[in-house]
């Protein structure tokens, strides 16, 4: 999915930025083009998307820009660059392997008369962070800011593409960044980020995939704590877990990830097998090194599935948000950061799909590097009579209405808000009176905790959309405990239980807490 944004500018009515946003990585990328001149910024790993775009809009690349070296997704640069002969730039700290012309702060890459894109090194997530500028006829209109600047929030320290280097010292660097560089930007420059809500690379990201410097130097707390210590410690608390698929990434990132469709514009070959092989090599396959994932919607998973099958609902959409111009809408999971969260990177994985959509999936995963670890999709998708015929342990599951929670939690049912303990506490939204906290990134590791806890009970499972509370009683069900999830999420409970929602007490904080 593409966006054209026309912000009626009178001296930039020739220049033209496209959005790619992914929702299911909650990544942007950019392309920004003038008279058929264009640079294209972060692209992912699939890239056919933008080999086709660029035909159809009539643009030669000039340049593929990588603002660093990215932890969450595997990206495109090698594939683009191959397919249309445009040199990859980076910043000059990223040490990266593969062919690319390292940059230092202020390069330009012109696109023609007084447009061009400049490089600021702008360090703070990783060493080698790059934006690029915007500027046309002498006015910088357009920050590209990838993982630095987001809208509401900025790049955390913390994550593996910083190895060498510590939190604390990348904390500083943005604290420079943000006072000493980002802070000198014109208050009308827009700003174009990395990412949107969802993304592991940060905290607090706004809905809105752009923004304004003078916007942000009002609503983003980066900009607004003066104090070092103060800005220290936003920074480096309470931020999510970093998936465990990041290291991967980077690695292949730096490296430059194996051509997939650059070169011969396909993927490798689907590993679709037959229902009867494909249940047969699953009893080959035993232990935590195994995954077994569902990718169809909850209620269909919930009708029937094969028994101890996780659920990972794919989306409707392909993973791709409904845009318009500044807000995100229609948000649908984070499929593939949520396989790369859970899913160790060594696993072997074994996929249901819905009909039709095996290879999708596939790409999905082989934008986080984890496709090589699918062991077999089961062709032709699941039916529960070929299954059970088969010999096979078909189960289901109910799901619950809003409106039946109560009465459950008066019979003994557990409630499990699988959401952030930031999102459990926060003030705007708060949680359901009576609910525990028991995030979905530390669930599975939390299993036998919950067992002694709450031995004997059954488990109502809901976060924000629906998606991570599937999931969770997904993972729940297949550890032998009873589970359902809230259909609707937290917005349904809202509106069905007004009085019983928008708590704020930390009492559904487990005593040991050490898994959430």
């Amino acid at each position: 999915f593409w966006l054209k944004h026309d912000f009626g500018f009178a001296t930039v009515v020739m220049v033209e930025v496209e959005t790619y946003y992914l929702g299911c990585l909650a990544q942007a990328s950019y392309l920004v083009h003038y008279k058929g001149i264009g640079v294209l910024i972060d692209p992912r790993r699939d890239a056919k998307l933008y080999l086709d775009h660029l035909a159809e809009i009539n643009v030669r690349l000039k340049g593929v820009v990588l603002t660093h070296l990215h932890a969450d997704f595997v990206a495109g640069h090698t594939d683009v660059s191959v397919a249309t002969g445009a040199p990859v730039f980076m910043g000059r700290h990223c040490d990266a392997r593969s062919p690319h012309s390292p940059v230092v702060e202020g390069d330009r890459l012109g696109l023609g008369d007084g447009v061009f894109l400049e490089a600021l090194e702008t360090p703070g997530h990783t060493p080698g962070c790059v934006s690029w500028l915007l500027t046309e006829y002498g006015t910088v209109t357009r920050a590209f800011t990838g993982d630095t600047l987001f809208v509401g929030s900025v790049g955390r320290p913390d994550l593996l593409g910083s190895l060498g280097t510590s939190k604390e010292a990348l904390a500083m660097m943005m604290y420079d960044t943000v006072n000493n560089k980002l802070k000198k930007l014109p208050d009308a420059c827009i700003v174009h980020p990395g990412h949107g809500p969802g993304s592991p690379c940060g905290k607090m990201l706004s809905d809105k995939l752009t923004s304004t410097i003078g916007e942000e130097r009002v609503s983003n707390q980066a900009f607004t704590l003066l104090d070092k210590e103060a800005f220290l410690a936003f920074l480096t608390e309470g931020q999510p877990n970093a998936p465990s698929y990041f290291l991967g990434c980077v690695s292949l990132n730096k490296t430059g990830p194996p051509l997939v469709e650059g070169g011969s514009g396909t993927y490798q070959a689907l590993p679709l097998v037959p229902a009867a092989e494909f249940y047969k090599r699953l009893g080959n396959f035993e232990g935590d090194a195994v995954y077994k994932l569902d990718t169809r919607e909850a209620p269909e998973y919930a009708s029937a599935h094969v028994a101890g099958f996780l659920n990972f609902p794919m989306g409707t959409h392909g993973g791709v948000d409904t845009l318009t111009p500044d807000k995100l809408e229609g948000h649908e999971g984070n499929f593939s950061i949520w396989v790369g969260t859970l899913v160790p990177p060594a696993a072997k994985i074994f996929l249901v799909t819905p009909p039709g959509r095996e290879r999708e999936v596939f790409i999905r995963l082989a934008r986080i590097g984890m496709s090589s670890n699918v062991e077999g999709i089961l062709q032709g998708g699941f039916s529960a009579e070929a299954a059970e015929q088969i010999g096979v342990a078909v189960a289901s599951n109910t799901r619950m209405e809003a409106t039946k929670v109560p009465s459950a939690q008066e019979v003994g049912q557990v409630v499990l808000d699988v959401r952030t303990r930031g999102e459990f506490v926060c003030k705007r939204n708060g949680h359901l009176a009576g609910s525990f906290s028991a995030p979905l990134c530390e669930l599975q590791s939390a299993t036998e905790e919950l067992r002694q806890r709450f031995a004997g009970k059954s488990f109502i499972t809901y976060c924000r959309g629906g998606f991570r509370s599937a999931v969770a009683a997904s993972v729940l069900q297949a550890a032998g405990f009873p589970a359902t999830d809230v259909i609707g999420g937290y917005p349904a409970l809202q509106g069905a239980l007004p009085d019983q929602t928008g708590k704020l007490d930390t009492e559904g904080f487990l005593v040991d807490s050490s898994h959430f």
